[in-house]
């Protein structure tokens, strides 16, 4: 307990130093907020200022190196001067489970021990940031019950997509997921270069698509928003498209200009999401993992496969290629789109599966 104490006291101290990595780049320029980020903010201040504030558990899923990391950071460093320093506390929990051998559990009595009160008894707010969640698989109880014990606890936790699996319907009812995607055409071009879209042009493009009376309310409507388009496109880079669809999905990526670095990295995240995020499951046994890697293969090859087609190939059973793309959908290292169509349809043809980043 001892080892852990010192821990929690070393990273009140120490965790805002460590998280300006995250936020910024080598020569101190910050990185853009993306649009998780204003909604994220958004609950945090609603708690802050208002003590009957409901919304106070909040969770940011998402695939590995899309950047739950740097939204925790930039979040953490906006309010940590205006909260002070012994009420919100940051820690990763592959930090703490990995490295320290020790738990999500054991982090948060040692945090009670340094403010001198228990979750009880708070008479201020304090803020909670879990990063890596799924490294402790009981972090969906342990912040259930620290929840439960005061309403002047604010949580946001994030993790790879087996936090999406492992939580309970209890979990469900009291937190607010926030599911972080990989970045957009307009995040991308945002960390690249600093290029911001113009305001409420996606706003009122969406609003005549989908809120007008007919086609031709619709058509006029985005006749007038003509020109801003124009005049968006004409102020990007051909070249950027192509760069965006290859390895601007993932914002580290972004910054590496090495594209073979990239795709090594991008070959390490997938390999830890089926020996890891995939594997805590305990759904698969070594072999079926081992065919996981060679069904995404396969589909990188033809975004539409029949699972018959592939279970022969794999020399495996139906069944269990259903289970492996059920899983690695849930993963969200693939996106299922049903066939169109009557429900008779969507039986009878094949799903088409495509990459989450790509």
């Amino acid at each position: 307990m001892e080892e852990i104490l010192k821990y929690v006291q070393n990273q009140l101290i120490q965790a805002p130093f460590r998280l300006k990595s995250y936020i910024q780049d080598e020569q101190g320029k910050k990185y853009p907020q993306r649009n998780i980020y204003i909604k994220i903010d958004k609950y945090f201040r609603d708690f802050l200022y208002n003590p009957s504030a409901q919304d106070r558990w909040i969770i940011i899923p998402g695939l590995r190196g899309v950047g739950k990391t740097t939204i925790l950071a930039q979040l953490f460093l906006s309010h940590h001067q205006e909260v002070g320093d012994h009420r919100i506390l940051y820690v990763s929990l592959d930090e703490v489970v990995n490295v320290l051998g020790s738990s999500l559990k054991d982090v948060l009595s040692a945090y009670e021990k340094i403010i001198g009160e228990s979750f009880e008894k708070l008479t201020k707010p304090i803020f909670i940031f879990i990063d890596e969640a799924q490294y402790d698989t009981k972090w969906a109880s342990v912040l259930k019950s620290v929840y439960d014990r005061s309403n002047k606890v604010f949580i946001a936790c994030s993790g790879s997509s087996a936090v999406s699996l492992q939580t309970n319907p209890d979990v469900i009812r009291r937190s607010i997921f926030q599911k972080l995607f990989p970045t957009s055409f307009s995040e991308f071009l945002m960390i690249r270069d600093g290029k911001f879209p113009i305001k409420d042009l996606k706003k009122n493009i969406k609003d005549a698509l989908f809120s007008s009376n007919s086609a031709k309310d619709a058509y006029e409507k985005l006749k007038k928003y003509e020109q801003s388009v124009v005049s968006a496109w004409s102020s990007i880079d051909r070249n950027y498209i192509d760069e965006y669809l290859k390895i601007g999905t993932l914002p580290f990526a972004i910054r590496i200009k090495d594209e073979v670095r990239v795709y090594q990295t991008i070959t390490l995240l997938l390999d830890k999401v089926i020996n890891q995020d995939v594997q805590s499951l305990g759904r698969f046994d070594t072999k079926t993992l081992i065919h996981i890697k060679r069904v995404l293969f396969l589909l990188a090859e033809s975004d539409v496969v029949s699972i018959q087609k592939l279970a022969t190939t794999l020399e495996t059973s139906v069944n269990t290629i259903s289970n492996i793309l059920e899983v690695i959908e849930q993963a969200e290292l693939l996106i299922r789109v049903m066939p169109y169509g009557s429900n008779s349809k969507k039986v009878r043809k094949p799903s088409r599966y495509q990459f989450m980043s790509s």
